[in-house]
């Protein structure tokens, strides 16, 4: 057996198994979004495609989902003015944040948004009827910036939420790359991906992994049972690294009472790590070693993970993805041999240490070859892995 590898994977590793692409997410936003935001009441956001009456129905008892559909309708606008064209949705993304500091941009942009809905629906400015919608214009009165980038994470998460395949599907898909890495003592994966189709392969096939999440001290409880948070300890042969992000990461804000009424935020935090919507919304913060509460609350139950096109500046001050790069970092100076799926070699923080070395590759992608100096293959499948390559 040999004795390690490590893997990079992008989108191209998912699109594999169906899950939406660059592309396909772009073709989520690049539409009229008029009505097509759902609310829910824990303040989570979700698309309105493909789901059934009751949720529907619950997602638009909140009136901000009517809203902040309009102000999406016309943040798609103004970037597609800007653009000529819908570019890709991380793109979009910086868009919104580099424009969002500039508070009169963003007011003009909410009272375009307003109009519309408006002119869409005059009948919520009859006399009669002020006081019965009046609730679906408050978000334009009481204006939320942030709210706006918490609703775009929501909704790419929406997007990659579902896998299309069926497990039997899946285990056929992937039996090359489950093949291949099987065939070493040690695996460290980097993937780019935020969705949890690796972990999903990976259990079908009864193949332990870590992700740097452990329970042992963990400060995050749920039903006096430890949550797993964010250690950096990776205990089993296959390891993960999100380097950015994943569905089932969070983050668990520290506040502590400086005798007032009101909370105040330390700027301290720790991650954890779960798929359970109530671990997600009623877990607690203990010291680990009394077991002391510290915190029964946590405001934030927004999924982790970075996008847009200055990843840069969250990777170096977020303490988790600092960690992972530098695991990365790390990890490819020691490197000799290297699998690659699905990256297209457009981040060039990671482009940067794979010039450095020359590497025993295999490179799996239909459309881009390896573009570095290296020993190895280009594929154009996973199947030609199947039996260990």
């Amino acid at each position: 057996m040999k004795k390690h590898l490590t893997v990079i994977l992008g989108a191209g590793f998912s699109a594999n198994a169906g899950m939406p692409t660059a592309s396909t997410i772009a073709e989520k936003f690049d539409r009229d979004l008029k009505e097509k935001l759902l609310s829910a009441s824990s303040s989570e956001w979700f698309w309105i495609d493909d789901k059934d009456e009751t949720f529907i129905h619950n997602g638009k008892l909140n009136y901000d989902y009517l809203a902040y559909s309009y102000v999406f309708n016309e943040l798609v606008k103004s970037y597609v003015e800007d653009r000529g064209s819908f570019v890709y949705y991380e793109d979009f993304y910086q868009y919104i944040i580099d424009n969002f500091t500039n508070a009169e941009w963003v007011e003009s942009l909410f009272e375009v948004a307003k109009k519309s809905l408006l002119a869409d629906k005059p009948f919520f400015l009859e006399d009669k009827n002020k006081e019965y919608y009046k609730g679906y214009l408050f978000a334009f009165d009481h204006k939320q910036f942030q709210k706006v980038i918490n609703i775009l994470n929501y909704l790419i998460g929406d997007i990659l939420s579902t896998i299309p395949k069926t497990d039997a599907e899946l285990k056929v898909i992937y039996q090359g790359f489950t093949d291949y890495i099987s065939q070493f003592e040690n695996v460290d994966i980097f993937t780019l991906n935020h969705d949890l189709l690796l972990e999903r392969v990976l259990e079908l096939n009864r193949l332990e992994y870590s992700k740097g999440f452990n329970t042992a001290n963990s400060p995050i409880r749920h039903n006096e049972l430890s949550v797993p948070y964010f250690d950096n300890t990776f205990n089993k042969k296959i390891k993960i690294h999100k380097l950015h992000g994943s569905l089932d990461f969070f983050q668990f804000r520290h506040y502590e009472n400086n005798g007032s009424m009101w909370l105040e935020p330390t700027g301290e935090y720790d991650y954890y790590m779960t798929t359970n919507y109530s671990t997600k919304h009623n877990s607690i913060r203990i010291n680990p070693n009394t077991k002391e509460i510290l915190q029964d609350y946590n405001p934030d139950i927004l999924p982790k993970f970075i996008t847009g096109t200055r990843k840069l500046d969250t990777i170096n001050y977020d303490f988790l993805f600092k960690h992972l790069f530098q695991n990365f970092q790390e990890v490819i100076e020691k490197t000799e041999n290297l699998f690659i799926s699905g990256y297209s070699f457009s981040d060039e923080h990671l482009n940067e240490k794979l010039k450095t070395n020359e590497f025993n590759f295999v490179n799996q992608n239909p459309s881009k070859e390896y573009p570095y100096e290296g020993n190895g293959m280009n594929i154009k499948s996973l199947n030609e892995l199947k039996n260990g390559g």
